[in-house]
């Protein structure tokens, strides 16, 4: 029992430690005026830190988990009547986008497993921008997929999605006419009240709760959006969120994030880093090429058409279609089919793919044609 007690003492202050440090670096980054300062910021400051105090920081997934719970309701505040049918309209717009970064993105892997000779199957699945969790696990589930590569992959995409998406989108040059009266910030002028707040609550919590039983992906923020837009669509008010509890849950976040990548531990990790930021950049300028026929075909503001094509989480994206003033209910649902699309249709077109004989040819190609080897055994650590 002192034992226990000792560890539950040694967690708390390894928290807590981490806790200081990513609202410092938040702190730090809104001096300098850095957009998402209070995600971007504790991201950046516990990757650097964590390099020099191994072990003795600590973040546990249920704190960014019940972070997620406030953002899934305000993304679900967006979703009206209004919004549905819309999002019927766009349906075709959001296959076919959801279909080319998918194929974009498989033409980015063979090229980049040619130069770098990392075996194909591992860097198309880790180059996949689906959501974290269920890729990780899908590319435990593959035959011949090394887990670690796709865990570093992935993780490198969605930490380069969450650093440059927002300097772009909230650049002068991207959104010097913010997109006013959009998503959230046009709909709900209730005030909150004390039936309100119990309701949104218990709804928002047995939501997740709920879609974690059921394994919907992304569970802790997929349920709340579901179960709050439920209640709007049903025409329950649905008040902000103080800006003080967001923030809170950006610092959650942001600290997750920032311990999620430890590129220490994987060997070669110069060439690997290099091809896993080269796939992530090359999937956000394919974003910002597609965001411009996703303006044409539906006059959807170029800056909502970006944030909601990105490679990115649809957490991280609703948290910056907030902050940019673009519409909440266009960025959530192009996020959420993306989501779903990866999860339902891609595991078994994965699994034929890999089977088939051509794709067992291009890997032949990649492996005899590519560059200074790379071999998988010598990252088969599962883990970062």
């Amino acid at each position: 029992m002192a034992l226990e007690r000792q560890q539950g003492r040694n967690s708390m202050a390894r928290i807590a430690l981490t806790l200081v440090i990513a609202a410092l670096g938040g702190f730090i980054f809104a001096l300098f005026g850095v957009p998402l300062h209070w995600m971007l910021g504790p991201a950046a400051a516990l990757l650097l830190v964590g390099r020099f105090l191994k072990g003795k920081l600590y973040w546990p997934v249920g704190i960014r988990n019940a972070a997620l719970i406030p953002i899934g309701y305000t993304l679900g505040t967006s979703m009206t009547a209004g919004t549905l049918v819309e999002m019927g309209r766009q349906l075709p717009a959001m296959l076919l986008a959801t279909v080319l970064i998918l194929l974009f993105s498989f033409l980015v892997s063979c090229l980049v497993a040619r130069w770098t000779r990392i075996p194909l199957r591992s860097v198309v699945t880790g180059s996949i921008p689906g959501g974290l969790s269920q890729m990780l696990v899908l590319g435990e589930e593959l035959d011949g997929v090394d887990a670690t590569i796709v865990t570093f992959f992935q993780v490198m995409r969605l930490m380069g999605v969450v650093f440059l998406v927002p300097l772009i989108a909230l650049s002068p040059f991207f959104s010097g006419g913010a997109e006013a009266g959009t998503g959230a910030e046009c709909g709900q002028g209730a005030h909150w009240s004390v039936g309100l707040v119990w309701l949104y609550l218990i709804v928002t919590v047995a939501s997740a709760i709920i879609g974690r039983r059921i394994k919907l992906p992304t569970a802790y923020l997929l349920g709340p959006i579901i179960g709050t837009s439920a209640l709007v669509i049903a025409g329950t008010p649905a008040p902000h969120l103080p800006a003080p509890l967001l923030d809170i849950a950006q610092i959650a976040m942001g600290a997750y994030l920032g311990l999620m990548l430890k590129p220490a531990r994987i060997a070669e990790k110069g060439r690997a880093v290099l091809a896993a930021v080269v796939t992530g950049l090359a999937l956000i300028l394919f974003s910002m090429a597609s965001a411009f026929v996703l303006t044409a075909l539906h006059g959807v503001p170029y800056l909502t058409a970006f944030i909601a094509l990105a490679p990115g989480g649809m957490d991280q994206m609703g948290i910056l279609a907030r902050e940019a003033h673009a519409d909440l209910a266009v960025v959530t649902s192009y996020q959420m089919f993306r989501i779903f699309f990866i999860l339902l249709v891609v595991p078994p077109v994965l699994k034929k793919w890999f089977a088939a004989r051509w794709f067992r040819w291009i890997e032949r190609w990649a492996i005899h044609h590519g560059g200074r080897s790379m071999q998988s055994a010598s990252i088969k650590k599962k883990g970062l």
